[in-house]
């Protein structure tokens, strides 16, 4: 878990997001790859807000943008891009 402006934010891996939708690493990392899914850059490792992935889900899955959802670096990334990049 992260600070993001005093609220503590929880921030999952790929792994941990994939146990917890029940669904296969695989599925993610190509959700990731087709800009599918909310996620972060922080340098190199992708994250997930556990709040966003919530409002993703009861948006009907829809692509980030389309659901109202920002994508991009977190304020903790530092380098880095917010998308592509390896998974």
């Amino acid at each position: 878990m992260y600070m993001s402006e005093g609220a503590v934010e929880t921030y999952l891996t790929i792994e941990e997001l994939a146990k917890h939708l029940k669904v296969a690493e695989q599925t993610i990392r190509r959700w990731i790859l087709n800009r599918e899914v909310p996620y972060r850059k922080i340098r190199k490792a992708v994250r997930f807000r556990l709040s966003e992935i919530e409002r993703w889900i009861e948006g009907g899955g829809l692509a980030p943008a389309e659901a109202g959802i920002e994508e991009g670096e977190d304020a903790l990334c530092g380098e880095g891009d917010a998308g592509g990049g390896e998974v």
